[in-house]
């Protein structure tokens, strides 16, 4: 997992949006466990755990049980268990009908505990897509979006919980096998919008995910919602802990709608690099749907190598967030695209073009970055995501978006473009370094307009060349930090204004 950078002497928040951090939530108490029936999947509901048999009527029968006492633990001894089942009824559509396997509703108390080795693996041959709702057969809709129920078939959730309380779930690992599902033509908005999950919760509070690996999922690894909330309600808490979620159709996770997620320690890395892939292929999409996303936090996390952006905060009333210690790594799309208010970044690194965030004339929720790392360097497979520049203020012009203590590190790219001259960007005792060598002699290194330099370094890594480049400006402010230390350009290549502009220390002024 990524490791935070070390504590900068000065770093400034000074601007960040205020967010109230989700806290750890308590473990089960025992008193709780207590007052509610403890079931063994084996012994209690036959299931065989052999790889082979479905145990899906074991689980559905350990569901029912959970739900008639209200609640109650769920021991999975080690084993991998087939679940996942679809039927079909002469005249009932879709044609494939998803069997529930695991779904609760309106329980007060669960405790899923696998132990090492436990696994739940979704049966192969299982249809996911459209199909005809009268034959069967694969159907590939003219256009998209189609939403026509009645060819739309799912998968499955392998835990489902809705409107629950004090939920763990803990030690298990949920194979969504998803290049053993029998895909029929797409459905929704893109691709394969459609049922077919490892962990839903919607409208749940006080719940634990702990040491959980989601994979192969058609659809999502985790999914988290609670629609109709607003600002003003009290807490939905929910905690994750060294989840995996990998190589999921859609998400890592979905965050939908809640006030208070903590995640940390975890990883969502290589959405839609599996036999599935939907739009938008996000290692975390946050997107309040009807609902909103409020007091999120993020440790030590990482996004890597999703086939959509490694982090997506595009729509709905969401943002909201902040991420400490985290890798964002982009390889075929942005490494973090986000254009929601209040978000905070903080040691953390991001390896592929990013956009600048989310700008507000209200600088408390302009998106905030404090001694972060950009860089457009390969992951292990050499792929890295490079857009013209590392740094770009795409989807919104990023007024009052504040970069503190952090490092530019341009090495087959420029570094940033804001182009908005009419609204302030902040660089306060930021390094560039440019090491794009390749560009055409007298072109542009960096291009910061609208854009106030406090402190900072303009360096280069380029090797040995006769070629020159500039920082373009316009609308330009420069300041000295509060110990006087100044805005430098090192040279000799890049310079400031022009290709045969001048290098060493920038003078306070407007310039452009």
């Amino acid at each position: 997992m990524a490791v935070p950078r070390q504590f900068r002497r000065r770093t400034v928040l000074a601007g960040g949006a205020a967010l109230a951090v989700a806290t750890q939530l308590p473990g089960v108490t025992s008193a709780l466990a207590a007052a509610y029936p403890t079931f063994d999947i084996k012994a209690d509901f036959g299931a065989a755990g052999n790889g082979s048999t479905n145990d899906t009527k074991a689980f559905q029968d350990a569901a029912a049980a959970v739900q008639a006492a209200g609640g109650g633990t769920l021991t999975i001894p080690a084993g991998v268990y087939v679940v996942g089942r679809q039927t079909h009824t002469n005249g009932v559509t879709p044609y494939y009908v998803m069997q529930p396997i695991f779904h609760l509703s309106g329980i007060q108390f669960l405790h899923v505990k696998g132990t090492a080795g436990a696994v739940l693996r979704l049966a192969a041959g299982l249809r996911y897509g459209s199909f005809d709702p009268t034959t069967g057969e694969r159907y590939d809709p003219p256009s998209l979006p189609f939403t026509t129920a009645s060819y739309g078939v799912e998968a499955g959730r392998m835990i489902q919980v809705l409107d629950g309380s004090n939920i763990t779930i803990e030690n298990l690992e949920l194979d969504g096998n998803n290049d053993q599902l029998i895909l029929g033509g797409e459905f929704g908005d893109t691709g394969r919008q459609l049922k077919a999950t490892g962990i839903r919760l919607l409208r749940c509070t006080n719940v634990q995910i702990t040491d959980v690996h989601s994979h192969h999922h058609g659809l999502d690894g985790v999914t988290i919602g609670h629609g109709g909330l607003t600002a003003a309600d009290p807490p939905t808490p929910h905690t994750i802990t060294r989840l995996r979620s990998e190589y999921n159709g859609r998400q890592g996770l979905s965050w939908t709608g809640g006030r208070g997620l903590t995640c940390t320690d975890s990883a969502f890395n290589h959405t839609g690099r599996g036999a599935v892939q939907s739009a938008p292929s996000a290692g975390v999409d946050i997107e309040a749907e009807n609902s909103v996303c409020r007091d999120g936090y993020f440790r030590g996390c990482e996004f890597i190598n999703n086939a959509g952006s490694g982090l997506d905060v595009t729509h709905g009333d969401g943002g909201y967030t902040r991420f400490e210690g985290c890798t964002f790594w982009g390889t075929t799309k942005h490494s973090a695209y986000t254009t929601k208010p209040g978000l905070v970044f903080k040691w953390s690194t991001f390896y592929g073009s990013a956009n600048v965030g989310y700008g507000s004339a209200d600088a408390s929720l302009a998106t905030v970055y404090a001694d972060c790392h950009f860089e457009d360097r390969p992951w292990t497979n050499g792929q890295v995501y490079r857009g013209s520049y590392l740094i770009a203020d795409q989807g919104n012009a990023g007024q009052n978006v504040r970069y503190a203590d952090c490092t530019f590190v341009a090495r087959e790219l420029r570094s940033i473009w804001t182009n908005d001259v009419a609204v302030q960007k902040h660089f306060l005792r930021c390094t560039f370094d440019h090491r794009y060598a390749a560009l055409a002699d007298g072109g542009i290194q960096c291009h910061p307009w609208g854009a106030r330099l406090v402190a900072c370094t303009f360096t280069e890594s380029m090797g040995s060349t006769t070629k020159n480049w500039y920082i373009n400006l316009n609308d330009v402010v420069v300041e000295n930090d509060v110990d006087g230390t100044p805005t430098t350009v090192t040279g000799p290549r890049v310079h400031w204004a022009s290709a045969t502009g001048p290098v060493g220390v920038i003078a306070e002024g407007t310039y452009g």
